[in-house]
């Protein structure tokens, strides 16, 4: 087993077990309280540098954080959270919408009415924006559009490169439209639920988000499409999926028009979240359940079942009961009373300073952390003891971080959207091009950011302090 181990590997396990020894040697907590970091640190380690799925990685260290003594309750009682109930229920509803047909029919719809590549780009960008209220899964919706992107790559070749780039792009912009966009909003917003008393609703994040979204993907879209990319050779390739992309328009079918308006009441549902008073997660899990109703002819419950990303779902339960530990056994509260010894002393500083802050080592992470939502999982505790510490607002502070971590174009390891298009046959990016991209992207977002909180999102219920 050893000879398996790189040398690398080696240290940073060399390295936990210092960190172990110096936990419970010398931090003044309880024993669970130790056991709580500890736990913690173990599974960062194995979310960021080993092959374990992540889910089950997260699961494993809920299992020794029980052996060494921490009450069972937290494994069980992982999988009771509304996040978690609510990605069964998105990913529920997105499988219905592609079996439904209706995805097809976006599809064929482009074949007849993109023949410009400004309208072109422009249904791109509407494409994922809609999925976005739906797909839960940045990769999935990346699945998704693939199919439009062969349709584009047959009607504009020379352009293969820049759609190439432009679609998984725009995927990652336009996640911060809406709380489901990503894995990480669940995440990070099951933290903050867990460790203060505040949350983010449906419709907050949509009105806080949105604007973001929408001009942020606009400007990366025209970076794009006015960058000197050059195109990359092409092979000729064929997609399976558009044999009957030239058939004439059909009126919908029994099967879309029920999923068009079950959708659309699911939609309603969580808009009204104020006035109904049912929670998002149960709105979601209803429809989708109602969907699932073999009268209904939508969806077999055995293909609803393996649609869902499983994984991901053991990884967003594990990964919110390891935070709570850290809150149930005071890790939170010393590390606070810690870095309040540290800075105390220092002068006031005003709030645009730590949203230059946050922004910038929220953004930065993703060199750092590849995976979405392991970031989430690492920074958002963090930031939430860095709110408690300069008393700012833990909710502006949450949202904010959010922002920064769906930014990962720099590398195609950084996003499985990149990855999923890098990794085609034809490949319509290099490396190359996309870090030339990211040097106007990056800091083009993070001076939008800024500026979204100075003009919009202060206004608006975000302000820090």
């Amino acid at each position: 087993m050893l000879a398996n181990v790189s040398f690398s590997q080696l240290w940073i396990w060399i390295v936990f077990l210092c960190l172990s020894f110096y936990i419970f040697l010398v931090l003044d907590l309880s024993y669970l309280g130790k056991v709580s970091i500890m736990i913690f640190i173990l599974a960062l380690i194995l979310f960021v540098f080993s092959s374990l799925p992540a889910g089950l990685a997260g699961m494993l260290c809920l299992i020794g954080a029980v052996l060494l003594g921490v009450p069972d309750s937290i494994l069980f009682e992982s999988l009771n959270q509304h996040i978690v109930w609510l990605m069964i229920g998105a990913f529920i509803i997105s499988s219905v919408i592609e079996e439904s047909g209706l995805l097809t029919r976006l599809v064929h719809w482009f074949s007849r009415k993109c023949h410009s590549e400004k309208r072109a780009s422009l249904f791109i960008l509407v494409t994922i924006q809609v999925m976005t209220f739906f797909i839960p899964s940045t990769s999935s919706r990346a699945a998704a559009m693939l199919p439009i992107y062969q349709a584009i790559k047959t009607q504009f070749p020379k352009r293969a490169t820049m759609y190439g780039l432009m679609i998984p792009i725009l995927i990652l912009t336009l996640t911060n439209t809406t709380l489901i966009g990503a894995g990480s909003h669940l995440i990070g917003i099951g933290i903050l639920e867990g460790q203060t008393e505040h949350s983010i609703s449906y419709i907050d994040f949509v009105l806080w988000g949105l604007p973001f979204g929408l001009i942020i993907s606009l400007v990366a879209a025209l970076v794009i499409m006015y960058s000197p990319i050059q195109q990359q050779p092409m092979k000729e390739t064929t997609c399976k999926s558009h044999a009957h992309l030239d058939t004439e328009k059909t009126p919908l079918s029994s099967k879309e028009r029920k999923a068009i308006i079950l959708i659309g009441i699911t939609i309603a549902l969580w808009i009204t979240e104020s006035i109904h008073g049912l929670d998002i997660a149960f709105v979601t899990i209803l429809m989708a359940f109602c969907m699932l109703i073999p009268q209904m002819g939508l969806i077999t419950w055995k293909k609803a079942l393996s649609e869902v990303s499983w994984s991901l779902i053991f990884f967003v339960a594990s990964a919110t009961a390891l935070g709570e530990l850290l809150i149930k056994y005071g890790v939170v509260q010393y590390l606070q009373d810690q870095i309040l010894a540290l800075l105390k002393g220092l002068p006031v500083l005003p709030a645009i300073v730590f949203v230059v802050i946050i922004s910038i080592i929220s953004v930065g992470s993703h060199l750092l952390i590849t995976s979405h939502t392991t970031r989430a999982v690492v920074l958002i505790p963090t930031v939430i003891i860095f709110a408690k510490t300069f008393e700012l607002n833990p909710v502006s502070v949450v949202f904010i971080t959010l922002i920064g971590i769906n930014y990962c174009l720099t590398l195609p390891v950084s996003s499985k959207a990149l990855l999923i298009f890098y990794e085609l046959d034809d490949r319509p990016f290099n490396t190359s091009q996309l870090l030339k991209l990211n040097m106007w992207l990056l800091p083009i977002y993070i001076v939008f950011m800024v500026l979204m909180y100075l003009f919009y999102w202060q206004f608006i219920g975000l302000k820090l302090k």
